[in-house]
């Protein structure tokens, strides 16, 4: 069902677009100067092969136990905004926690990451569900494709300039003190990302009682379980969105499965130091930007889960090249062919979970949604570090580039099945 914009101003659409996009380049400029450096600032630490596997596993086992709650208490409350904000400033505060760590004795660094790492993820896994949930009353389904995709252009630009200013000035400055430098100036520019997110204006506020909306915590715990129960309910008649989140939950295994193997190769066995690490960010943000303009157009025409299906199929292509390359230069070539693909799934993942997201407790879904992600996210990397320590580097990358091609080909079958659905609901007509 269609909002109804008509009480709208097209000036108030406007300065959300403009906003939305001056909040992503300040968000990407925060997180750009820490989530990059996280997997090499863990190797100087001294970190184990399992500890950069938990990088990636412990924040989604704590994604997993906040989702479900937290999406649930963002949409029991009226104001949305002003609690998903809350979150952000807990979530943002962890930037500063991390530039402390050289305060601590060199044989618990790693593990004090690893820590705070996953730590961080409880308010941002509430946020981030927040913000989806907020966004989509925000900027309305017809101009999102467009308006994402502007926003994502210039996160890709900012931020890879920032990876790459902050890479090079990393291996400058002595170590761990360029780090601790880093991750505060991070912490300085998430008070500016929050306070352009709270200018946001929602087009369409959700309709209901105040006092049947604003739920104290004491009282919303209580009532969780069954609450959720209810939910399972009535999702259980949701069809499209199970189908697409049991294909999204197998996509996002494949795609997962990789990535600690990534961090690894390009470390451990190609000695990418920082600098490295931001020109391999910088050629792909170039792909992006280059594949952007067209996936938008591709987008417009044939919508956004027609455009996840087109996109997805190449992503076997990373896991496949790094089975094969041997050197820095060869991956950041193929990083700028890669950026052209992953434009295209960046653009189209998060507006086909908007279409398929029934608009009632639409935060709610999205975190349920989020759940299924995060519990791949804790057990595929674990799974991708098992398949290194069995079978070595290349079969790894192999295994994986099978996974994802699989992953695609299931986008697929969701894609074709939905159109079988609306023809059949057209001839009914």
């Amino acid at each position: 069902m269609k909002a109804d914009l008509s009480g709208c101003t097209s000036d108030t659409l406007a300065t959300n677009i403009r906003l939305n996009n001056y909040h992503g380049v300040v968000s990407t400029l925060a997180q750009n100067l820490v989530g990059p450096f996280i997997g090499i600032f863990a190797v100087r630490l001294g970190a184990s092969n399992y500890q950069i596997g938990l990088l990636s596993s412990a924040p989604a086992l704590v994604a997993l136990l906040a989702m479900i709650p937290g999406a649930k208490y963002v949409d029991s409350r009226s104001d949305k905004q002003r609690i998903t904000a809350v979150f952000m400033w807990a979530h943002r505060l962890f930037f500063f926690l991390l530039a402390l760590i050289p305060l601590f004795a060199a044989d618990s660094r790693a593990t004090i990451l690893v820590v705070l790492i996953a730590a961080m993820n409880f308010p941002g896994a509430i946020s981030n569900v927040g913000w989806q949930g907020f966004i989509a009353n925000v900027v309305p389904s017809e101009r999102r494709a467009a308006a994402f995709a502007d926003r994502n252009r210039l996160m890709n630009i900012i931020g890879t300039l920032a990876v790459l200013a902050a890479g090079r000035a990393l291996d400058i400055m002595p170590h761990p003190l360029g780090y601790s430098i880093m991750f505060t100036l991070a912490f300085v520019l998430a008070i500016g990302e929050i306070w352009v997110f709270s200018r946001l204006k929602e087009l369409v506020p959700e309709s209901g009682a105040r006092e049947e909306h604003d739920i104290h915590w004491r009282r919303f715990l209580p009532a969780l379980p069954r609450s959720i129960a209810a939910d399972i309910k009535a999702m259980a008649r949701q069809k499209r969105f199970l189908r697409f989140t049991g294909t999204s939950l197998f996509f996002h295994f494949a795609w997962q499965v990789a990535w600690p193997l990534f961090t690894l190769y390009q470390i451990k066995e190609l000695g990418a130091n920082n600098l490295w690490i931001s020109i391999l960010s910088l050629s792909n943000t170039g792909g992006s930007l280059l594949g952007y303009g067209f996936w938008v157009r591709y987008s417009q025409r044939h919508g956004s889960l027609r455009t996840l299906f087109a996109s997805t199929l190449g992503i076997f292509i990373v896991p496949l090249i790094y089975a094969y390359s041997r050197s820095l230069v060869t991956i950041a070539f193929f990083n700028i062919l890669t950026g052209v693909i992953f434009s295209g799934v960046m653009l189209s993942l998060f507006n086909t979970l908007l279409d398929m997201t029934p608009e009632a407790k639409r935060t709610t879904y999205i975190g349920y949604y989020n759940t299924a992600i995060n519990a791949s996210a804790m057990v595929a990397p674990l799974a991708g570090v098992a398949m290194l320590n069995l079978f070595g580097y290349k079969t790894a990358f192999l295994v994986a580039a099978a996974l994802r091609l699989m992953g695609s080909l299931a986008f697929g079958a969701v894609y074709y099945l939905e159109r079988a659905e609306q023809k059949m609901i057209s001839a009914d007509t």
